[in-house]
């Protein structure tokens, strides 16, 4: 076992699913039964999310105790992981898999395992390299057709059977050999020269008269039928684009470093992490880049189905807590992780995935369901952490998947108003009149005489003015409630910290876990910091 440093890579573990991890706030701790839910973490370049949440929760599992296996995109995680597990005790835990040593003969392995019945399981792990063949084509399009994908693995489930009966074993040059050697014709099936010269021919002729490992009559005739009936009888072209697309990806198998890894010997498995040994792919994908894709998906499933299985296992198996890491995550996601992670609670592994948003996922898993496959996924991680991100997708997700509440918003408005009016009238008049009279009278009688006389004047004026002045002032205040976003998603841009000089080496985020309420905000969501 390629071992950093000697030592007994055997530790004490935390068992006890209520045991806690972290310490979110004074109220508020993330516990082992928090882990096996599943973490995915979201933060964009810069924003300290490996730094910061991933530090600490690593740390948290290495103290734990926890075995585990690490994916690694990038040369530096594996320097990394080899300083946390020395900072937290587990230096001599690590096993590393990859530049520096280690190989896993996933094909013996599965055969030592199960024997003829493992078949099955030696095809599908086959057809997993073909999907991360295609995943890591930097012009990955659309996945495979159904009858692209059930015809390979008609192929390969009719050619282990006969290699394995004819040698007792498999191997990937061998298989590539056996399909490049099948029949094109019933004519070429029948001719002496093809006969003694394909190497499949001799593989059904040991298979069936010599067997190694035995195999019964009546699976000997389906599979020779098989090569007979129906793939000499294929198109042309069908058959030779079932057999290209076969050889081209397990070709990368027949040398080099995936050869070394992965068909010589076994001194690693996957099962070393039930036991605590972390082991740590040093395949990094920007240094191996598609081979180092391909052997990490490869090992990654291998150790899913292991952990999955391991319940049926002695208790000394599968007591210990172990953890699956991968950092930039959309280097190895595929289409059994979100079964995987549907399932792996009641097997205690606490899976962490990193990446920087969900527009890399849909790029990386391709095809036209590739949203929908990365929501399946997404929704099977209970606990989600947020960082400061600057892709508004992310951030609308991050804010719809924290949610609404109803907000209550308060109302005010002022105002004032002011008039004035002025006005001035005035006015005269004046009369003025005047008469006079007399009047005289005399009798034959006697003698009277009178006169009378009289005059007036008159006159008259008028003058007035007014103003007046008006003002007034109003307020209101009141309030209305409404649905909205507990966190809008401008803020996941706005306001977490991003670490370094500038934040003193801080690094905030938002912690969200489903069906919880904390302590500490009495929301869904926590908002938590780190320290670099």
């Amino acid at each position: 076992m390629p071992l950093i440093s000697g030592g007994d890579p055997i530790v004490s573990y935390v068992n006890n699913l209520d045991a806690p991890l972290l310490q979110l706030s004074p109220q508020d701790r993330f516990t082992l039964r928090d882990a096996c839910q599943g973490v995915h973490v979201f933060g964009g370049i810069g924003s300290g999310k490996t730094s910061g949440s991933g530090k600490a929760l690593a740390g948290a599992y290495l103290r734990a105790g926890m075995g585990g296996l690490v994916l690694a995109a990038k040369p530096d995680e594996v320097e990394q992981w080899i300083a946390y597990a020395h900072e937290h005790g587990r230096g001599n835990s690590l096993v590393l898999f990859g530049d520096r040593g280690g190989c896993f003969n996933f094909i013996t392995y599965e055969l030592s395992r199960q024997g003829m019945a493992g078949l099955g399981s030696v095809v599908e792990c086959l057809m997993r390299i073909l999907d991360a063949a295609r995943l890591a084509n930097p012009n990955a399009g659309r996945s495979s057709e159904a009858f692209w994908e059930d015809a390979t693995r008609q192929v390969l489930r009719n050619t282990i059977p006969i290699l394995f009966a004819a040698t007792g074993n498999v191997t990937i040059p061998e298989i590539i050999r056996f399909v490049a050697s099948a029949p094109v014709s019933l004519d070429q099936l029948r001719d002496p020269d093809w006969q003694e010269h394909s190497f499949m021919f001799a593989a059904l002729a040991r298979a069936r008269r010599e067997p190694i490992v035995p195999l019964s009559e009546s699976d000997f005739d389906k599979t020779a039928a098989y090569w007979r009936d129906e793939y000499s009888q294929l198109d042309n072209k069908t058959r030779g684009n079932i057999a290209i697309s076969l050889s081209t990806a397990l070709d990368r198998f027949n040398r080099g470093r995936l050869h070394d890894a992965f068909c010589t010997g076994t001194n690693i498995v996957p099962e070393l992490t039930f036991h605590g040994a972390i082991i740590v792919m040093d395949m990094s994908a920007l240094t191996w880049n598609e081979d180092g894709i391909i052997g990490q998906q490869l090992f990654k499933y291998m150790w899913q189905r292991a952990v999955l299985a391991r319940n049926g296992l002695d208790p000394a198996h599968r007591d210990r807590p172990v953890f699956l890491w991968a950092d930039e995550s959309q280097y190895f996601v595929n289409a059994f992780d979100t079964d995987f992670q549907s399932t792996c609670r009641s097997a205690r592994a606490c899976t962490v995935f990193l990446t920087q948003s969900l527009p890399t996922y849909y790029a990386k898993m391709g095809g036209e369901n590739a949203k929908h496959k990365a929501d399946m996924l997404l929704a099977n991680f209970v606990t989600k952490i947020f960082h400061n991100n600057a892709d508004p997708e992310t951030n609308q997700w991050a804010a719809t998947t924290v949610g609404r509440s109803l907000v209550r918003r308060n109302t005010y408005s002022e105002g004032t108003n002011s008039s004035r009016s002025m006005g001035m009238n005035a006015g005269e008049n004046k009369s003025w009149g005047s008469s006079s009279g007399s009047s005289a009278s005399s009798s034959n009688h006697g003698s009277q005489s009178g006169s009378t006389w009289g005059s007036n004047k008159g006159g008259g004026e008028s003058w007035g003015r007014n103003r007046g002045l008006n003002t007034g002032e109003s307020y209101t205040d009141g309030y209305s409630e409404q649905m909205d976003y507990e966190i809008e998603p401008a803020d996941f841009a706005r306001y977490l910290k991003t670490g370094g000089t500038a934040n003193a080496g801080q690094v905030t985020g938002v912690w969200f876990q489903a069906g919880k309420t904390f302590n500490d905000s009495r929301r869904n969501y926590l908002h938590v910091t780190f320290r670099q």
